[in-house]
């Protein structure tokens, strides 16, 4: 359907005395939701009401350059995704007018923003409990300090990214390298806690987690955390917070976890939002790394290590104790994701 043969419907309804409203409701019934917005049908009917039957759009030198901003609010809020053109079609204005307008009422564009996945219900409700119950828990017994947590990185070879530049106006764009498909890359595992890094190591080349390797690391991250807060080990008890990747709940890891006296403490799926090492230590790491390229293995290892000595004990502390705030933000979002 073309806008002409909507018009035609406008004034055929109009003629039989129905108003906008539901003019406009019929047509997305039989021509789909949206087809047609209710505020169009009005600003036509008001044509029709005036004496003008002319179907056509007013000639371009006469379009109007105020619009009221009621309707222009109304008709973004309807479709929040419509363009600035599409609404100076409907207005029948100029799209610099539909702009001036647009931030008179305080809207601009946005695109959506990524999330780690699409919640459905039991899972928003999962993580209110989980937020909920440690956020109580924390209050009641503060525990921050016993906290552990690892996590799995590959770090690339190649860490550059295409950037827009200032240039002169005449002045060709410098090139860049398209990515390969399947870059280089080297994987790291890291354990820390708030007192500091605890353990790293990397595999290597074509080397996967596994849950036995995954008992291998927390044997050697077990002998490194009583070494650096033997109190911790011997008399409060660790807690491990890490996600719920297979090798991190296999029955073997449960039992090496028991066997050293860990506790585990609940984590949701589908919330890095909740994990420090995510949220934090690779946040942190990703920015240190941003433009830099490596030849090899060691290279990426060398500015790994670098970043690791550039980071003092308040970087850690600061980590684990936004837990806290974190905590409090997935309650308030009802299990959502809130940043």
């Amino acid at each position: 359907m073309s806008k002409r043969d909507f018009r035609n419907i406008y004034f055929y309804e109009f003629k039989l005395g129905r108003n906008a409203a539901q003019t406009a409701r019929n047509i997305n019934e039989v021509w789909g939701k949206g087809s047609v917005n209710e505020c169009t049908v009005q600003r036509w009917y008001q044509k029709f009401r005036s004496g003008n039957t002319s179907l056509e759009d007013e000639p371009h030198g006469s379009r109007p350059s105020t619009i009221d901003n009621d309707e222009l609010k109304e008709l973004v809020e309807a479709d929040p995704r419509t363009t600035v053109r599409a609404l100076a079609e409907e207005l029948n204005v100029d799209p610099s007018t539909v702009a001036r307008h647009l931030k008179q009422i305080g809207k601009s564009k946005k695109l959506d923003k990524w999330v780690p996945h699409e919640l459905n219900e039991s899972q928003k409700n999962r993580r209110f409990e989980v937020s909920s119950a440690l956020l109580l828990r924390n209050k009641n017994d503060p525990f921050l300090d016993r906290i552990g947590t690892c996590d799995e990185k590959q770090i690339l070879y190649d860490n550059r990214r295409r950037l827009a530049q200032w240039l002169d106006r005449d002045e060709a764009p410098h090139h860049f390298p398209k990515p390969k498909l399947h870059q280089k890359k080297v994987m790291v595992t890291v354990w820390w806690s708030a007192a500091g890094l605890i353990h790293h190591s990397f595999l290597n080349t074509g080397e996967t987690i596994t849950a036995e390797k995954y008992c291998q690391q927390i044997d050697k991250m077990h002998h490194e955390l009583r070494r650096m807060c033997p109190r911790l080990v011997n008399m409060k008890g660790p807690i491990l917070l890490h996600d719920n990747a297979r090798p991190h709940i296999a029955k073997p890891t449960l039992q090496k976890l028991n066997e050293l006296g860990y506790e585990t403490l609940p984590h949701p799926p589908y919330s890095p939002d909740l994990s420090p090492t995510d949220y934090h230590f690779f946040k942190h790491l990703d920015n240190f790394l941003q433009e830099k390229c490596f030849k090899n293995q060691d290279d990426a290892k060398d500015a790994f290590n670098a970043f690791i000595a550039s980071r003092t004990q308040e970087f850690y502390t600061r980590g684990i104790n936004k837990l806290v705030s974190r905590w409090q933000k997935c309650i308030d979002s009802d299990g959502f994701y809130f940043d």
